[in-house]
């Protein structure tokens, strides 16, 4: 396969070795040069950090230098008496099996207390319950009831007809009566 010509290589005749995008292009060559030597010299450090993470790793892996376990010195050369006593485990298990009881005389008490509550709330509730019932049921059977309303005395009623709806004579209480006869004649009465 035959090499591509570099289709700007007459601009970069022109402007020199480096082209327009080269971080190089219009820098002198002491520029360049100082410029290039940073890249090594940066280039070497990383090498170098990654040489040193490297030894470090391989270090721990092996358990060498600082990263190697303590020397077993063996046993201690002086003897160490020890005065064990046996605790009193049965008075332990007294003590503990009196707080248990307890604790669980004092849940029963508490179960006990709130089942009689609850049966009480139940019994409440079951009252309200009975007595709407009652007041529905009652309201059911007087709903299909209509009240009979007539106008008029019962004698009218007994005649039927227009009776209860005549003229009647005129009947004061005595109190309105008397105020009305002492006005001033056209029959007014005086407040």
């Amino acid at each position: 396969m035959a090499k591509k010509k570099n289709p700007n290589r007459k601009k970069l005749q022109i402007k020199g070795k480096y082209g327009e995008k080269s971080k190089f292009y219009g820098k002198s060559e002491e520029d360049i040069e100082s410029i290039k030597k940073r890249k090594r010299d940066k280039r070497a450090e990383q090498a170098e950090n990654k040489a040193r993470r490297d030894r470090t790793q391989r270090r721990k892996r092996k358990k060498i230098g600082k990263f190697a376990p303590p020397p077993d010195t063996g046993p201690d050369p002086t003897p160490v008496e020890f005065n064990f006593e046996m605790p009193d485990v049965e008075g332990m298990l007294d003590t503990t099996l009196d707080s248990f009881s307890n604790e669980l005389d004092a849940l029963r008490e508490d179960n006990r207390l709130a089942a009689e509550e609850q049966r009480r709330f139940e019994a409440e509730a079951q009252r309200q319950f009975e007595l709407s019932e009652r007041t529905m049921l009652g309201n059911e059977a007087r709903s299909g009831q209509q009240a009979k309303y007539k106008f008029g005395s019962i004698s009218g009623r007994k005649r039927g007809g227009t009776f209860g709806f005549r003229r009647r004579k005129r009947r004061l209480m005595g109190g309105i009566g008397s105020a009305v006869s002492a006005g001033s004649g056209g029959g007014t009465l005086n407040m």
